[in-house]
């Protein structure tokens, strides 16, 4: 008998019957979604779906790379003047933009080239350093130092952005500028800076100048009347001291009365000849004995051979004796560098280092802290650290093979802004005893570290 039902009850069936297919559906899912992976595809890149060509577009997602930095464009004029002063030298640099150069090298040329090749640069750095001999002087506590010849480059960028630059790069015209630097030796740091400045072209009427001394700047302008720019230490910028050279308590050397030895020996003789001969002195033996005691003391003085005994240093068997040594030692190499004199530098090496050696760390030390390209900034140390890692006597004198690491962070500032410097060394050193003091001898770098 057929079962007839009625017609709301149906449709209540049959809206419950597709509300149980929905639904299981969705556990179903949530249970896929909820399976572990065995691989992680976060960081995979999905490929597209096949379209066709037409059709086929980029995905509106897609990042868009960004510019490189080689594209920063020089908009407006540009005039500015970085006055560094540092421990041991002073340096000035000098900021324009290429239509300004162009104007003041070229008035009359008024085509400006979109481009400026290799050969058009050289050509325009020894025009722009002939042009620019006198343009800048110093003088320091009252006293003028001798012209210096300016080193002019091109630099890419903006003032206090500038942008690394491949040898012979091709450079866009709006792209980079022109650069001077002027650089003089002073002794330490002088405690009054005044610069004359010369290069008012184009019709300059003022240019805005930056301080920079140690970690901090000062911002001044300069005009085409009063020419100067001066700046005054009080106090605020100092070299770093040099460390102590360790030394040690030498042996003292032994003096040795030849004559006086001699002397005895022969009264001894003598007393001995008379005595075994039973010979008898005239007037005594009081006389002669008197005459043989001013002797000895004679001879004992105009006699007297010194012998130098070997280095009595103390042996360094621990870590943390030897760290004493080697890091006072290794700092000073370092401190060397502040000096821009090569025989000042040399002196202060001298200190703390002897033999071959002293050449050696000279040439691989000054490569290390000078930035690269043409114009040769050095580096200024801030922080150094070293640690002894194992300590062994020297086979063949009374001092230690040290084995030890170190690390020298430092910064470098040109054109505005400063770049850190991070160098980290592991390494042998022989350290030996000289006269009273401790010296490095030997290197062997194992391990180089630079950021």
């Amino acid at each position: 008998m057929p079962l007839h039902l009625p017609l709301p009850r149906s449709r209540s069936l049959v809206m419950l019957a597709i509300a149980c297919l929905f639904a299981s559906a969705a556990v179903a899912q949530v249970q896929i979604d909820r399976v572990p992976l065995p691989f992680d595809l976060s960081n995979t890149p999905q490929p597209a779906p096949t379209k066709p060509a037409e059709a086929s577009a980029p995905p509106a997602a897609a990042a868009v790379p960004s510019a490189p930095q080689a594209s920063v464009v020089v908009t407006g004029r540009v005039a500015q003047i970085y006055l560094y002063v540092e421990p041991y030298q002073t340096r000035v640099e000098a900021l324009f933009d290429m239509q300004a150069v162009f104007k003041w090298l070229t008035p009359d040329e008024t085509n400006l080239p979109p481009t400026l090749t290799p050969e058009k640069q050289a050509q325009i750095i020894a025009d722009a350093e002939k042009l620019a001999a006198d343009w800048c002087s110093l003088t320091t506590n009252e006293s003028r130092l001798p012209y210096t010849p300016p080193a002019a480059f091109f630099v890419k960028g903006k003032p206090g952005a500038t942008i690394p630059m491949q040898e012979k790069e091709e450079l866009a015209f709006d792209q980079c500028m022109l650069g001077f630097v002027w650089q003089f030796t002073t002794n330490e740091t002088p405690d009054q800076v005044e610069v004359m400045w010369k290069g008012w072209i184009n019709d300059l009427k003022e240019m805005p100048v930056t301080v920079l001394f140690g970690t901090q700047s000062e911002k001044i302008i300069t005009n085409s009347v009063t020419k100067r720019i001066q700046w005054m230490n009080k106090g605020r910028l100092r070299p770093s001291p040099l460390a102590a050279v360790p030394t040690f308590d030498p042996a003292q050397p032994i003096r040795v009365p030849v004559g006086g030895i001699v002397w005895i020996i022969a009264g001894l003789a003598f007393y001995w000849w008379i005595w075994h001969r039973d010979y008898r002195l005239p007037g005594g033996g009081l006389p002669y004995f008197g005459v043989w005691v001013f002797g000895l003391v004679l001879f004992s003085k105009l006699l007297t051979i010194t012998l130098q005994r070997g280095e009595s240093a103390p042996i360094v068997t621990q870590n943390v004796e030897a760290q004493k040594i080697v890091s006072p030692l290794l700092r000073n190499v370092y401190r060397a560098f502040d000096h821009r004199i090569e025989s000042r530098v040399y002196d202060v090496l001298a200190r703390s280092v002897d033999g071959e050696l002293l050449r050696k760390l000279y040439l691989e030390t000054i490569i290390a802290l000078t930035l690269d390209g043409r114009e040769g900034t050095r580096v200024l140390i801030t922080d150094f650290e070293a640690t002894v890692d194992k300590v062994s006597p020297h086979p063949e004198s009374g001092g230690f093979i040290a084995e030890c690491t170190w690390s020298v962070l430092g910064n470098v500032g040109h054109w505005g802004h400063a770049h850190p410097r991070y160098n980290g060394y592991k390494a042998k050193l022989t350290v030996q005893p000289m006269k009273g003091e401790w010296k490095l001898t030997a290197l062997d770098v194992q391990e180089v570290r630079r950021k």
